[in-house]
């Protein structure tokens, strides 16, 4: 009996023991999960709430489907037209005032075939070549001074070609060469008498023009141009004189714009060169 109740408390003081040493080799708690192995790492990784986070990603996302859906339904108002297209049938050819063929202000010429001696006579003020030819090749005008230097070549194309450009010389006499294959008239007209054009005046083309003569001092000036790649449109304004035209206008894309001019000349003319369709509109 005696050696059984030794047996039994050493067995005890053993147990006891290995409990102790078990201890003091992890003094952790142990938190067992269901479906995979433990990590240690688990319990060092407590999350915090962070609502300011929350609640700055769900306004994003609203701003962002807002965003979508106006993109989606809104339709923005349409730029206005550069040229109303109610007045595409209006469109004229380069503009040359009426003048009668016997009138003293205009010099006229015409042929069939290439000429050397065309004979012209300047004022020293601006006029007005208006050049024509139903040509198929190429079709030159050159300009020469008394003493046969080039001082102008206003008409270098090929084909059917309608032209009216400002002469701006010095009172001379001009001898002008003609290249053509075709039925070709040149003109070149004197501008300071005629009358003035009746305002509102609006003319639709193409090409280069000389429009006028327009009273001044103040008046509303428009222009409107459909350009196309590589195309541009130019306006200037002179007073009739030899003194360089001022540029109103030079724009390379499609534009509509109006503005008023207080300081305008007595007397004065647009020049108008575009690579496209193009409208001008003057009226007080």
């Amino acid at each position: 009996m005696r050696s059984f109740s030794l047996s039994k408390r050493l067995a005890a003081r053993f147990s006891r023991r290995r409990r102790e040493h078990a201890e003091e080799e992890f003094s952790g708690s142990l938190i067992l999960r269901k479906g995979r192995p433990y990590d240690p790492a688990w319990d060092a990784w407590l999350p915090t709430r962070r609502w300011t986070g929350v609640l700055a990603s769900a306004v994003v996302v609203s701003m962002f489907f807002g965003v979508l859906a106006f993109h989606f339904t809104s339709k923005p108002a349409a730029p206005p037209a550069a040229i109303a297209p109610g007045s595409l049938s209006d469109i004229k050819g380069s503009y040359f005032p009426p003048v009668a063929p016997n009138s003293a202000n205009l010099q006229q010429l015409s042929g069939t075939k290439s000429t050397t001696d065309a004979q012209f006579r300047t004022t020293g003020q601006m006029m007005i070549w208006y050049l024509e030819c139903r040509c198929v090749a190429n079709f030159g005008v050159i300009v020469h001074d008394a003493l046969g230097s080039i001082l102008d070549i206003p008409a270098n194309s090929v084909g059917r070609t309608v032209l009216a450009i400002p002469a701006r010389y010095t009172k001379q006499n001009l001898t002008v060469s003609v290249i053509a294959d075709g039925q070709w008239t040149i003109s070149l007209l004197d501008p300071s008498d005629l009358p003035f054009l009746e305002e509102p005046f609006s003319y639709l083309s193409t090409g280069t023009s000389v429009l006028g003569p327009f009273s001044g001092h103040n008046a509303e000036l428009s222009a409107g141009f459909f350009a196309g790649i590589g195309t541009r449109f130019a306006m200037w304004l002179t007073d009739g004189s030899l003194a360089t035209p001022g540029l109103l206008f030079f724009e390379s894309q499609t534009f509509n714009k109006t503005f008023e001019r207080t300081d305008l000349p007595p007397k004065f003319w647009l020049i108008v060169s575009g690579q496209g369709l193009w409208q001008v509109k003057v009226k007080k």
